[in-house]
Order: C-alpha cells, then structure tokens, then sequence
C-alpha cells in the first residue's frame, strides 16, 4: 500500500507531465481497440448476417459466388428436387435476383418518373432474404418493399407498376402492376439500395429466365456439419456452387483482407506509440529522482522495491489513459461505423467495427503491459548507477 501511495503522489507532483501522458496514452488505447474491433469485425457480422435467417449453405452457378455475376441455375425446380432429397438437407429456398424499374412510386419525384429497384423473386413459404416489419408476404400480385421506398412514400394498399429493362415492343409483357402486401428489412440489401421481392414465378416471367434461379438457401437437419456437407454435395453436384457460411466468410475476408492489414499495423503503431511514450516521460521522472534513490537504496531500501514503485507507477499512469482511451474508442468507432456504412457494394447489416468484451481486454492489456515494459528500462539502468557516485552528483 505504501508503494502505491508513494506512486500516486509522484504522479501528483508534475500534474501537467502526467496529464499530457495520460492523454497521449488514451489516444493510442483508442486507436488499438478500434483497430482491434476492426481487424474482427467484420468477420463476425458477416457471418452472423448470414446465419441470420437459419440457411447453413448456399448454392449458385458452378464457378460463381450469390449474386456475383448474372449467371443463374437452371432447371432450378429440378436442382431443388434434388437438393431437397438429399438425406441431410431439411429445406431449399431459391431465390431469383433481377434489377427492374418502378414506375411513378408514389411519394418519389425522379426526373423521368422511373426509378431502378432490385427486385427478389422467392417462394413466401421458404425465404431468407428478408424480415417482415409489417403486411404480409406476396402472392402473384403482391410486393414486399423495403424500408427506403417505404420511407420514400409507399405504403401498404399501394399499387406500383415494375418493369423489366427491354425494347419498347416488349414493354408490354414484362410489365407488371403489383399491389404492397407488406414492408420488410431486407438483409442483404447495401445501404441505400431500393428493394423488393416477388413471389419466384412473378420474376421470372417478367424477365423472361423461366425455371431459374440466382442462388438456392439450404438448410440442414439438426446436426450435421456445414463444411463436411457441402463439400459431400460438391461431389454428388459438380454442376453447382456449394459453399458452407464459414467458407462465404473466409471468402468475404480475404476479399477485404485490406482492412484487416489496415488493423494490424495501426494496431503495431499504438503499442509502439504507448511504449515510447511511457518509456520517455518514466525516463525523464526517473531522472529527476536520481539522487532520492541513491539515498534510498543507501539506507538499504531494496532495488525491487524501488523498481516496483516505479512499475506501479507507470501501472496508474497507463490505467488512467486505458480508462479514458477505452471509452473515446468506443466513441470514435461509432464516428467511423457511420462513414464506412456507405462503402459500396457491402450490406448495410455488416458491421466494421464489433464491440466484444474480449477486444476490450485486450485493448486494456495490451496498454498496460506496454507501459510497464516501458518504465521497467529506466528503472533498471537507474537501480545499476553507482551509490556514492550519484550521491556526489547530486549535492547542491
């Protein structure tokens, strides 16, 4: 107890130098939690976004990855057939993807009354693409709108008209007027991306891909292992794309593996900030001292117990700067989630920045064994100085 009050009261002493320590320490804990949050992050909301809705593998065209291309799977009534025969699938829902036009939404004030939408054929009774908020899903004349356009006036009860992008002589049979059964939360959806779905057969007439599918959803019995049955089924379908949720994130990762080395060395850099920092204001407090603990270890004070005084304050120092550092990253992680939710291509549902209690700890740990490291360089070389010696350099 004596040690850490003896501490404190250093600390005390010079309370510009510490609070300029404190501060440049927290500065460097912020950066190392987000930049641990972020090197994570994204890893865990993705797969989270993707096992949201209870479909442990997805299939697409072989050599493809959902939605990469315009490729489709055919004969996509018969591949779910199959699919669903299979001893370890419980249920096949496919979904077909197209981009179509809406023509005077209402509430909305295009240039030339048109609007591009993104537009989800499914099957109602075996869908994963979105949530209901409110209505029901649709039938052969309904359509379920997401957020924006509900945002953007439409409502349920609202009759729209959607279109396929084609020639003028085919307007006619590729388009269609639907009536909002519903609004939902599309989970895939990117932000600021106008959504809708259809019910499969709707779409797939309106843009001429009878019988196809842009990506099937599979979801297993109770117990079975994703990896070890899509790589079963690969073999059994080499027609076809299967791949486990953990196989899409390992994907996903290495396709913004840039964020992750982007984590790592700004990570590196605050460490390295907080150990040079800690290490030259503990050096330059530990100068100043150079006589006390001459006299001290002269009245036969033990070098550990100097040495722990010094550690301990280097401890309060960095705990200080952990405590507000901590918070301020949490702060600026929020700043930064909300100018990266834009970034193009990415569904509005991932996260970069994941706050988990084991990032925090090793936010805090990683400071504090920093500073520690640090403070322990000048106190040994300051316990090495010779007694006499620093005794006589230090007479006034």
């Amino acid at each position: 107890m004596l040690i850490f009050r003896y501490s404190a009261r250093e600390l005390l002493r010079h309370p510009a130098r510490s609070l300029l320590a404190v501060l440049g320490v927290a500065v460097a804990c912020a950066m190392l939690l987000d930049m641990l949050m972020l090197g994570g992050g994204l890893n865990a909301s993705f797969r989270t976004l993707l096992t949201s809705a209870g479909y442990e593998l997805r299939v697409s065209p072989a050599g493809t990855l959902p939605f990469d291309t315009g490729a489709t799977i055919g004969d996509a009534s018969g591949v779910r057939g199959r699919l669903e025969a299979e001893p370890e699938i419980d249920a096949v829902a496919p979904v077909l993807g197209s981009n179509l036009l809406i023509e005077n939404p209402s509430g909305a004030e295009p240039d030339d009354g048109v609007e591009r939408l993104f537009v989800l054929g499914v099957d109602p009774a075996e869908q994963g693409i979105y949530r209901l908020t409110s209505g029901v899903d649709p039938d052969e004349s309904g359509v379920v709108i997401g957020r924006e356009l509900a945002d953007a006036g439409l409502s349920i009860g609202d009759s729209i008209s959607l279109r396929a992008p084609g020639s003028f002589a085919e307007a006619g049979r590729r388009t269609g007027s639907f009536r909002v059964s519903g609004v939902a939360e599309f989970l895939y959806a990117s932000s600021g991306e106008r959504s809708a779905a259809v019910a499969l057969p709707t779409l797939a007439r309106l843009t001429d891909q009878p019988d196809r599918a842009s990506l099937m959803m599979v979801r297993l019995i109770e117990g079975q292992n994703p990896d070890s049955v899509a790589a079963a089924l690969r073999l059994r379908h080499p027609e076809l794309e299967i791949a486990s949720v953990g196989q899409l994130v390992e994907t996903a990762a290495r396709r913004l593996s840039y964020f992750r080395q982007l984590a790592a060395i700004l990570g590196t850099v605050s460490l390295v900030v907080t150990t040079l920092l800690i290490g030259t204001i503990m050096a330059i407090s530990i100068n100043d001292r150079y006589g006390t603990i001459a006299a001290l270890r002269a009245i036969g004070i033990s070098k550990r117990s100097i040495v722990a005084a010094f550690l301990v304050e280097s401890l309060l120092l960095c705990l200080l700067a952990a405590g507000v550092g901590l918070g301020l990253g949490l702060v600026v992680a929020g700043q930064l989630e909300r100018i990266l939710s834009d970034f193009p291509g990415l569904p509005s549902a991932i996260r970069f920045f994941v706050f988990e209690p084991d990032r925090l700890a090793w936010a805090a740990a990683g400071v504090l064994l920093a500073g520690v490291g640090a403070a322990l360089v000048p106190a040994i070389r300051a316990m090495n100085a010779p007694i006499a010696a620093t005794l006589h350099r230090e007479e006034p």
